[in-house]
């Protein structure tokens, strides 16, 4: 791992032998592809009056969920969960709207509780690329949107997040229509200001890539930026191969704080996403919670931005999506494969329940 190896153009070609970055700078087409899907959404298969949604999915087919999740309360009251399970909670409201989400359609606890929900009633739509899911939802007359296949899960985030912002319009829960617009620009700039051919000096993800080097990403963030925080240490395991770590405020005073105190964290390299509209009490916690790490750890700040939520989100994303991947190049990984999970779920598959 050299000084100066993100600038040069020819490592890319020689690491990144599937193009991941490719995947990873289609977010604003990406967004745009997935807002314009839902606009065919047949809302009269739904039912009835929206009050909520209940997103199930896993791994970077979850994600679109938690993000809209946390960009959508700050627009609205509206209600969102998110459903890592292989069946739906027991108490679900007579007006919510189940939206399963698994980007090949096939993966197996997303499938189950799409099936739960067809053996409740409960209202659902499916997206996916295709697989099971879709058969499932030709079989029982369920609304289906199919995304463009060939990505990995966590690289088509921006159809995923796009077509759950799109059913909201659609459904008339939130009127996303300029918003999202101006999510996709800003998309565009943040990505270009981080390009392959931006150079280090000049590239806010190249610069967090190389100081976090060979230390271990700890991301920082309070609830309302879970979402962010969850992304940037999922990218940080898929993409670098890495282990990375996720705390939130204040919930990490309470037991985590110990062992960051008193136990040596000089390899971790802190990551705190800070959000300048917290509560007052918040905003004071963060303030001393930095005062007092510093003095034991790296620690490097990323701001939400002030004015349009939906922007501030989609800039913070890229940046750890991207700094993922640079970190993965560092370090001569191929960011694409992910043979372990894909090991696992054979495993898993060829696995004969007993009883």
């Amino acid at each position: 791992m050299g000084a100066g190896m993100l600038d040069i153009a020819e490592t890319y070609d020689r690491i990144d032998r599937e193009d991941m970055f490719r995947s990873i700078v289609s977010l604003p087409f990406q967004l745009e592809k997935g807002w314009e899907l839902a606009s065919n959404l047949a809302q009269d298969k739904v039912g009835h009056k929206t009050s909520s949604f209940l997103i199930s999915g896993m791994g970077g087919s979850a994600i679109g969920g938690d993000l809209f999740k946390d960009i959508i309360d700050r627009y609205t009251t509206f209600s969102v969960n998110v459903n890592r399970n292989y069946v739906l909670p027991r108490l679900i409201g007579d007006a919510t709207l189940h939206i399963a989400v698994s980007y090949s359609g096939n993966t197996e606890e997303s499938v189950s509780s799409l099936r739960d929900a067809v053996r409740r009633n409960i209202p659902s739509i499916a997206i996916s690329s295709g697989g099971e899911m879709e058969s499932i939802s030709r079989e029982h007359g369920l609304s289906f949107i199919r995304m463009p296949a060939g990505l990995q899960p966590r690289a088509a985030v921006g159809y995923m997040l796009g077509t759950i912002i799109g059913i909201a319009t659609r459904l008339s829960i939130y009127d996303f229509s300029k918003t999202v617009m101006d999510g996709i620009q800003a998309a565009r700039s943040t990505i270009a200001s981080l390009s392959r051919d931006v150079p280090a000096e000049k590239n806010e993800a190249k610069m967090m890539a190389e100081w976090i080097g060979d230390g271990t990403p700890l991301i920082m963030t309070t609830p309302g930026l879970y979402s962010l925080g969850e992304r940037m240490k999922t990218q940080f395991n898929e993409n670098s191969k890495r282990f990375a770590w996720l705390s939130v405020l204040p919930e990490l005073n309470h037991n985590e704080w110990i062992p960051m105190m008193e136990s040596d964290i000089s390899h971790y390299r802190i990551i705190l996403l800070e959000d300048c509209t917290e509560h007052p009490l918040m905003v004071r916690r963060v303030e001393v919670v930095k005062k007092l790490l510093s003095a034991r750890a790296e620690i490097r700040t990323v701001r939400l931005r002030e004015g349009n939520p939906l922007s501030s989100f989609i800039q913070i994303m890229a940046l750890g999506d991207i700094t993922s991947y640079y970190l993965a190049i560092l370090h001569n990984t191929d960011p694409t494969p992910v043979a372990p999970i894909e090991t696992l779920k054979k495993e898993i598959s060829s696995f004969t329940t007993v009883g």
